[in-house]
């Protein structure tokens, strides 16, 4: 992305435009994702608190679709990940896949720190610290 145009005429547009889609995409789910955990929390507090009377039926179906929808992307990332791992290895997740909402989460906060650090300090660079070991190869 240093030269969009070069890009863009050496993959083409349907290639480009994916592109900007995935990228894209990845980076606003990540920065977006408290604010889906905050919709889902208080649209199932509003839906159970609600009589069923009370909730147009557009809203409830728009509430169903995007929690299917959210739920659905777990599910979805669990698998691409589950996919490429030997049975063994399937069998040591256990319970782990439930923390999936959890490292999104975490993405998240680093997402945002980057933004901040971004913004704040453009030319920082922050990096994990190395402590010499002492051994040369």
């Amino acid at each position: 992305m240093r030269d969009p145009r070069r890009l863009l005429d050496e993959i083409g547009f349907p290639a480009f435009f994916v592109f900007q889609l995935m990228i894209g995409g990845m980076l606003v789910s990540s920065l977006l994702h408290p604010l889906i955990i905050s919709f889902m929390a208080v649209g199932t507090y509003s839906v159970l608190e609600a009589t069923s009377e009370g909730i147009p039926a557009g809203v409830l179906s728009l509430f169903i679709i995007d929690t299917i929808n959210i739920l659905g992307s777990y599910l979805i990332f669990l698998g691409m990940g589950i996919g490429p791992m030997i049975e063994h290895e399937r069998r040591m997740i256990g319970w782990r896949w439930i923390g999936v909402p959890l490292y999104w989460m975490m993405t998240s906060v680093a997402a945002w720190r980057a933004v901040i650090e971004l913004r704040s300090k453009p030319f920082f660079w922050n990096k994990t610290p190395h402590r010499p070991t002492g051994k040369r190869s």
